[in-house]
């Protein structure tokens, strides 16, 4: 089991932080409907790679952050996962394998463009969970995506394709199903 410790970026800042940045002058808003394409990297014992399709209509509004966030911080990943299936749709992630739909979705600016955190509201898939000493996949019931975009929308991040996301001491923890980190190579932005 692979955790991922993400201190005052993606999702800490997101998540536990959201209503302090409201008080503050607020970023500019991102622009949405916006499309990427993505070529996800995995390299262990031989390199795979696949292409997937992020459609975002929106990014998740106040209303939608709120119950989100409050879930995780102070009734913890059941009450999470309870108010980010309620959230409205904003999106779909979808592969050759699938079409999954994204319930969270935020970007904050960056120095040189975005920081965008998307979360769907099932697991996309079990890396490794095939294998027989795979280990159980109960409590892996999302997705997450971070990618790090210039002002053209090219960038790179990572998926934890299954995960669990709970509070942490530095902030927000996402746990990983996958023992291999899933990372995305190239993100482009299609032109409207």
């Amino acid at each position: 089991m692979r955790a991922l410790r993400l201190t005052l970026a993606a999702l800490s800042f997101v998540l536990l932080t959201s209503p302090l940045v409201r008080t503050q002058a607020p970023a500019p808003a991102p622009a949405a409907p916006e499309t990427y394409t993505a070529t996800l990297q995995v390299k262990g014992h031989a390199t795979a790679s696949t292409t997937i399709r992020i459609e975002l209509q929106r990014y998740s509004s106040d209303g939608d952050r709120e119950p989100v966030e409050k879930g995780l911080k102070f009734g913890g990943y059941p009450s999470f996962l309870a108010a980010l299936r309620k959230a409205r749709k904003v999106g779909t992630v979808a592969t050759g394998g699938g079409t999954w739909t994204i319930r969270w979705a935020s970007a904050r600016p960056t120095p040189g463009g975005r920081k965008i955190v998307l979360i769907t509201d099932e697991p996309m898939y079990f890396l490794g969970g095939g294998s027989k000493d795979a280990k159980p996949r109960a409590g892996y019931e999302v997705g997450v995506i971070q990618m790090e975009v210039d002002a053209a929308g090219s960038g790179t991040g990572s998926v934890a394709a299954a995960a669990k996301v709970k509070p942490g001491e530095d902030g927000v923890v996402v746990d990983d199903y996958g023992d291999q980190r899933i990372e995305i190579a190239k993100v482009v932005r299609e032109k409207p």
